[in-house]
């Protein structure tokens, strides 16, 4: 075989590859329904606010039902891809990674966990079947730092009850504050920041979260999971660094994890876009851009299957007001 032809045969090859991700959908789709930032309108974080004050947990319920809303406008969605239904093959299986044992400090046995310390707005929690209930949240330390934490409330299966919180067990501890080496150039941000983001897998069990901070390195879209509940988190994975802090959240279903994010790196418009893992979050091997030519924030995500669907709200304008799009993508 001739060597230009040997070339024509590696392109032809090449081109018809099938990418492990790709969109369904050339561009955003408008929806009629209602942007979640619209009902109830979204009031900016204040990192002075108390997590125990009446205001703290009103605003709270608000971003709680925002969230909710969100998931049910993505249901639809995701409900009408056949690929829902096919279950991604799984990964080859990775070596189990050591961790040490979480901690069992009880922080009592009330609808929250305690910590006097806890960022208002932060705290989020997620139902695991049979096993009781998971929750993560922001909490202040020394310097204008804050760390991540999570705690879990186990089932007692012999008394059909939830028994106390244990933890805090400790996902990101490597938030920069304003006495950290630049600062200034990188903001400090305290407990003035988004929420992080809660998924328990049906399948498999796994806690994931996704969030953003300022690291050492700079500020970023991050991720972090348990594999076992009893077992600290697996160290965080960079899923993508910019200049700056945004929304993040996760989903997953078996292998397929994916994490909705606003570009740190977008300056004079938000851009959503979706990082996908293939390896129930050992990596993440797809990034891909979901809006563009409009500012797009409040980034939302479902999977099943094969599917993805994310939703964002669109402003055309600064005064505009938002509308709420979609873009749906499988994965082979």
């Amino acid at each position: 075989m001739g060597a230009p032809l040997l070339v024509v045969l590696l392109v032809g090859l090449t081109a018809c590859e099938t990418p492990p991700a790709r969109w369904l959908d050339s561009a955003g789709v408008v929806t009629a329904m209602p942007s979640p930032l619209q009902y109830p309108a979204f009031v900016p974080y204040d990192s002075t606010l108390a997590d125990s004050t009446a205001e703290a947990a009103f605003l709270l319920t608000q971003d709680q039902l925002r969230e909710a809303g969100a998931v049910t406008l993505l249901a639809a969605a995701i409900d009408s891809l056949p690929e829902s239904q096919e279950l991604l093959s799984a990964a080859p299986a990775m070596a189990p990674m050591q961790m040490a044992p979480a901690p069992t400090t009880s922080l009592g046995d009330g609808d929250v966990p305690l910590d006097a310390a806890r960022c208002a707005r932060s705290l989020r929690f997620a139902t695991a079947p049979g096993r009781g209930k998971v929750a993560v949240w922001w909490t202040r330390v020394n310097g204008g730092r804050v760390h991540l934490a999570a705690a879990w409330r186990d089932t007692v299966a012999a008394e059909q009850r939830l028994g106390a919180w244990r933890g805090p067990i400790m996902v990101d501890t490597l938030d920069q504050g304003p006495r950290d080496a630049q600062a200034s150039e990188r903001g400090a941000y305290g407990c003035a920041r988004p929420a992080p983001s809660l998924a328990v897998d049906s399948l498999n069990g796994y806690v994931h979260v996704a969030y953003a901070l300022t690291g050492p390195e700079g500020p970023g879209v991050f991720y972090a999971h348990q594999m076992d509940p009893r077992a600290a988190f697996e160290p965080p994975v960079a899923v993508l660094y910019g200049e700056r802090l945004g929304e993040a959240r996760v989903a997953s279903h078996g292998e397929l994890v994916a994490v909705a994010y606003e570009d740190p790196n977008s300056r004079s418009r938000v851009i959503t876009a979706v990082a996908i893992s293939r390896t129930a979050g050992h990596l993440f091997e797809e990034r891909l851009i979901a809006s563009g030519g409009t500012t797009a924030r409040d980034p939302h995500v479902a999977v099943r299957g094969k599917a993805v669907v994310v939703g964002w709200s669109d402003f055309a304008s600064p005064n505009a007001d938002p509308v709420f799009k979609i873009r749906r993508a499988v994965v082979q």
